[in-house]
């Protein structure tokens, strides 16, 4: 008996040594994952900005391996099961991680307040990462820091053009701009302009990514803002038709901008995330989707939508829609990201690993 159990115990263990060394010895589907966005993706560069826009305290990061860490949610967000099925490290904060390290598995460069217009959030959220810095951040990356991890500037443009791009930003440009008092943007431009502005300087910025290596992108639609606790209007019982007008706009004038772009940057290849009508469908009907409760938020929160200092969150985080007044809970990033990863829905006829095959 003694024998038999020192035998079996051999081979578990030789089995789940098996399983480590499969596991490490696995390649990654792509090489890796950089980032660019606003709050949804954001991961730390904020914490120690001149900021009041963070996420770097309790309740934030409750049930996140690391506690809090600046993500804006209780747990994971897109980036990190994004990184987890593509078999690549979580890609660390930029402004957090010690350049003398060597790592060639992408970054996050994404900031909560920004926008894609430079402006945006400026007059209220103090010093950040906008979208032009996080684009000048990665070209930094690409020109400076990853040259001496390649061999040859041939192996490097390789590893670039078969990384993946996920860009999520844009609905700052609405918030903390356009239907903002403290800017002019809505004197100067209407619903349709503004749209097309900003979508016309999204399609630039990403020209200049392009310029520098990038070949793969996947780049998310604003969801249904007008449907989130802070703007969802509980009097009609219905979700903000204003804001649900601008952002529709937006969302049509971003997938004709990247059908243009898909068809004049050669090389390039671009996948779409529609996440607005998931997120109204996960307002409307939470049970289709395992969820409970999609109105109000799992948090105490303060005026700007943002879980107040130190409250204890609710207990049923599972089932909630929203974690605070603006920000899905991770069971809900779980769903976005696995309906974009390897579904036909969320991301039509390009899901992101399709992407990666390209």
């Amino acid at each position: 008996m003694g024998r038999t159990f020192i035998f079996m115990h051999c081979v578990v263990v030789c089995l789940f040594f098996f399983c480590i060394v499969e596991s490490e010895a696995k390649q990654p589907l792509a090489p890796a994952l950089y980032v660019l966005g606003d709050s949804f993706v954001a991961s730390g560069n904020d914490n120690f900005q001149n900021t009041d826009a963070k996420a770097n305290y309790a309740p934030y990061g409750i049930d996140f391996p690391n506690g809090t860490t600046g993500r804006v949610t209780n747990g994971l967000t897109l980036v990190d099961f994004y990184a987890q099925w593509l078999g690549l490290q979580v890609p660390p904060p930029y402004l957090l991680f010690n350049q003398t390290e060597k790592h060639t598995e992408g970054f996050n460069y994404a900031s909560g307040p920004a926008g894609i217009r430079p402006e945006t959030s400026t007059v209220d959220h103090g010093v950040f990462l906008s979208m032009d810095k996080q684009v000048e951040l990665f070209k930094k990356t690409a020109q400076e820091y990853l040259p001496p991890l390649f061999g040859n500037p041939d192996e490097l443009k390789d590893y670039l053009s078969k990384s993946i791009f996920l860009v999520v930003i844009g609905r700052n440009d609405y918030t903390q701009n356009f239907l903002s008092p403290k800017y002019n943007s809505s004197k100067k431009w209407n619903m349709k302009q503004f749209a097309e502005i900003i979508t016309d300087e999204l399609g630039s910025k990403i020209l200049d990514l392009y310029t520098v290596g990038a070949r793969k992108f996947l780049v998310f639609e604003i969801d249904a803002m007008g449907c989130e606790p802070a703007f969802y209007e509980k009097q009609k019982n219905e979700c903000s038709d204003k804001l649900t007008s601008y952002i529709s706009t937006y969302n049509h004038k971003l997938e004709v901008e990247l059908q243009i772009l898909a068809k004049t940057v050669r090389g390039a290849i671009f996948a779409l995330a529609k996440r607005y009508q998931l997120m109204y469908d996960l307002v409307a009907y939470p049970t289709r989707f395992g969820l409970k409760d999609s109105l109000n938020p799992c948090c105490p929160v303060s005026q700007s939508g943002l879980c107040l200092p130190n409250q204890a969150p609710c207990q049923d985080r599972k089932s909630r829609v929203f974690f605070d007044a603006i920000h899905p809970t991770e069971a809900v990033y779980s769903i976005i990201a696995n309906q974009c990863f390897n579904g036909t829905g969320l991301c039509g006829s390009l899901n992101l690993q399709e992407l990666v095959s390209k």
